[in-house]
């Protein structure tokens, strides 16, 4: 990213040798290639502009705009409708175009750290699990399992799943909005206590623009990285423009996987125990943990006539990691260091997604029609080394099973190591239809339907080419497999939602929201061991629910003057019910919906001639019949299971406030306060966690600081920015005692963390440069711990990160 976003403006070129150029690209059949060729050979002008859903270009050219006085105006959509953020009775975090380039943001990671109402907990790129506003189960992001609590939207189309958040490369994006607190009204099922929404930018008629950026990082005792991206938005002519961007894109690693050994218990000649020990010599390696995303937009938008427009668009992505993300330093042996782990088998994904877009809208008159489709497809493979939990040290059990098995083997084991190996194949259709109001009436509304269709195929196979062999190690006709779930789910939902808003005078307006919904779950497929395990029988599902409801939000607001206002919103946010894949004594077949129930009184001020501006809310969020997934041995099952088990309450307080000191110097901060806790006893099998026990991976408080200066040096503009986000501990589990034992807190802490980042840059004319350090104290964030017992490892962020941007532009 670069500091490209300078004001829009028509320019007069000659545009032949562009679209020649393109012409002759368009023959490559990598998408990828023909952007970067069109970029690259048609020079590049301005920075991208951000249009707001094309709802209204006329005001939505720019995702910000300047007022007559003090800071800019932020436009918004998280009411699909485009609003000035201080007329929006919401509590919404957005960080626009110009903001995410000022504060380098590329992945989710990035944009998570400046968002307070949003934590995560994660084990790599791709792999993270969202909350909003301390709403967090703490569940395994086990795919069977329950969906997300947070909705995350690329353009119009939710993307969410389970464990696997979309880790889309930020780059030409218009704005990351942050909605907090239910949401389910607009954007339906998982909006539950928050909505995550990415929005590209569009294409523009009326000008060419164009860019580049390349950057080059060092990571202290880590590899380099570094990127290539670029844009082009091309009019070709009155009534059609396209936009094309591609970007490549390297993260140096700065893990290493040193040298150790395993250690595997045998039962071989009729019941003979011996042991034999392993090695990782030959994937010894520095720095292995390496990231590489590549992808290509393009969209074309077209005018129809004078009131109506389309744009389609096409999106891909693949993003391929080598190594982990996490440590074990707090391993028990003593033989690991900072930043070092121990592994036995290669550690890969490749994670590749296509969407296909097209949103149609119409002029109406007084109202506004709006047809928007999305279909996405989604593969990602994941290799494992999972070597660990079969060391005789760790799970001295597993030779009983994968070896001599009561004398049946035809041929002995040899070793117990285990690799993982997921494929996950993802499809999602959906379509919204919308009517809104587009005059300044006191009556404003919208009402629109709305239809998905998912669907996620996954087999996962724990595999094992050292197990002894014979008919009963063969449960699923294949050697060598030591677990199987092979399952196919489809979530299917309809709705009919609105919103409508009436003003009973200039000052106070009322908003009344209502979604009924339809879902439909299906679970078919089969789980077990590939042996004959005792106790463990093959587990096949091939069930079907529905369920249906209605959800209801109330908002009313209050302008204390033009510049000031206050709401009070009453809401609701679900997530659907789903389907176990096994049944038992505890634990039903089919688990509930859960409610969050919101009630949020906010405030939107600007103060000292817009000078500074000041938002907040405090809310109490009442969650009940809690779902949450869980493997657990007392449950009497071999898999993994969701139980509607609890409620909770969680309290809080967000705030920010951004303050222009100067024509120059800009102080903004932003903070989260949150007291979240099971407000009932959670007993489940053997599992006790009393009334008042905090919920996991949720920070009491988390917050940011920004100041930002801009000066001159000679002619050229240039600027020097610091930014200190602070997140505070959190627990790693929802489970505090085992009953057997109510003193011994059986939780780990993940412990706070500091991040400074630190840069400066000077544009000079038709090119600019930006140095940066992120990570300047070198701080380890612990962002997510081992969930099982023998597992000690600990996902850290990326060390010191020295580097500079480059960006060029041409006028």
């Amino acid at each position: 990213m670069t500091n490209k976003h300078l004001k829009n403006k028509t320019r007069s070129i000659r545009l032949n040798p562009l679209i020649a150029a393109m012409r002759n690209s368009i023959n490559d059949k990598n998408v990828q290639s023909i952007a970067l060729s069109v970029i690259m050979v048609g020079g590049m002008a301005a920075m991208p502009s951000a249009n707001a859903q094309d709802l209204d270009t006329a005001q939505a050219e720019t995702d910000t705009k300047a007022s007559s006085q003090g800071m800019e105006t932020i436009i918004v959509t998280s009411r699909k409708r485009v609003e000035n953020l201080q007329d929006t009775p919401l509590s919404i975090t957005a960080l626009g175009s110009t903001k995410l380039d000022e504060l380098g943001i590329e992945n989710f990671d990035d944009y998570a750290l400046m968002l307070p109402s949003l934590s995560y907990q994660s084990s790599g790129p791709g792999l993270s699990q969202v909350y909003m506003r301390g709403a967090s189960d703490g569940g395994s992001g086990n795919a069977s399992g329950s969906q997300p609590g947070v909705a995350i939207y690329l353009d119009e189309q939710p993307v969410t799943a389970i464990g696997r958040n979309l880790d889309l490369h930020i780059y030409d994006i218009e704005r990351v909005e942050a909605i907090a607190g239910p949401q389910s009204t607009l954007f339906g099922a998982s909006a539950q206590s928050g909505t995550i929404r990415i929005i590209t930018n569009k294409p523009q008629m009326d000008f060419f623009e164009g860019g580049f950026d390349v950057s080059y990082g060092t990571t202290k005792s880590g590899d380099a990285s570094h990127s290539l991206e670029g844009f082009v938005n091309l009019p070709v002519s009155e009534n059609i423009a396209i936009r094309l961007v591609a970007w490549t894109k390297k993260d140096g690693g700065y893990i290493d996987n040193i040298a150790g050994t395993r250690t595997y218990g045998l039962l071989t000649d009729g019941g003979n125990f011996s042991t034999v020990e392993e090695n990782n010599d030959a994937l010894v390696k520095e720095n292995f943990n390496e990231l590489t995303n590549s992808g290509a937009r393009v969209a074309l938008k077209v005018n129809l006539n004078d009131n109506w427009s389309a744009t389609a668009s096409y999106l891909t992505q693949k993003q391929e990691t080598e190594g982990v993300w996490f440590q074990d330093s707090e391993n028990p042996s003593g033989e690991i260091n900072d930043l070092e782990v121990q592994r036995f088998f290669p550690d890969t994904m490749d994670d590749e997604f296509n969407q296909a877009a097209l949103t149609i809208e119409g002029d109406l008159g007084s109202s506004s029609l709006v047809y928007a489709g999305s279909f996405m497809e989604r593969d990602v493979q994941y290799f494992n080394d999972y070597s660990d939990y079969a060391d005789y040290f760790s799970t001295s059990w597993i030779q009983t099973y994968g070896c001599e098995y009561y004398g049946t083997a035809d041929a002995d084991c040899s070793s117990m190591a285990i690799f993982y190996n997921d494929d996950n194949k993802y499809k999602r259709n959906t379509h919204e239809l919308r009517l809104q109001s587009t005059d300044n009436d006191s009556l404003q509304y919208i009402v629109g339907l709305y239809y998905e269709d998912a669907s996620h195929d996954y087999r996962q196979e724990w595999e094992m080419n050292g197990m002894a062999q014979g008919a009963d190690f063969r449960q699923f006709g294949e050697a060598n497999l030591w677990y199987l779930t092979d399952q196919k789910r489809a979530d299917k939902q309809s709705a009919v939602f609105g919103e409508v808003s009436y003003s009973f005078t200039d000052q106070l307006t009322t908003t009344v929201g209502a979604r009924w919904f339809k879902n439909e779950s299906t679970l078919l497929g089969v789980s077990g061991y590939g042996l004959i395990a005792p106790g463990s029988p093959i587990i096949n599902v091939d069930s079907k629910d529905d369920d249906s409801d209605s959800i209801f939000k109330f908002n009313l607001s209050y302008k204390l003057d033009d510049k000031k206002m206050v709401y009070l919103t009453w809401s609701e946010g679900y997530r659907p019910g789903g389907i176990n894949r096994d049944e038992t004594a505890l634990v039903p077949r089919i688990y509930k919906p859960d409610i969050v129930t919101n009630t949020e009184l906010g405030w939107k001020t600007m103060w000292l001639e817009n000078n500074l501006r000041w938002n907040g809310a405090v809310y109490h969020m009442q969650w009940d019949d809690m779902q949450f997934t869980r493997y657990d041995a007392s449950y009497g099952s071999p898999v993994g299971l969701t139980i509607n088990a609890s409620e909770s309450t969680i309290v809080g307080i967000e705030s920010d406030l951004t303050y222009l000191l100067t024509t120059d110097w800009t102080v903004s901060a932003a903070f989260n306060f949150n007291q979240a806790e099971l407000s009932a006893d959670l007993l489940v099998g053997s599992n006790l966690s009393p009334d008042g026990t905090e919920l996991p991976n949720v920070p009491d408080f988390k917050g940011n600081l920004t100041s930002r200066y801009n000066f001159a040096i000679g002619d050229y503009r240039s600027f020097a920015q610091v930014v200190y986000a602070y997140v505070g501990e959190t627990y790693s589990d929802i489970y505090k005692y085992k009953t057997s034992d109510l003193n011994l807190d059986r939780r780990d802490i993940n412990s706070s963390y500091s991040i400074v980042n630190l840069s400066a840059g000077i544009n000079m004319g038709s090119w600019g440069v930006n140095l940066y350090v992120d990570n300047l104290t070198d701080e380890r964030a612990e962002l997510s711990r081992g969930s099982a017992r023998w597992d000690s490892t600990v996902t850290v962020n990326r060390p010191r990160n020295l580097g500079i941007r480059y960006h060029m532009l041409f006028e």
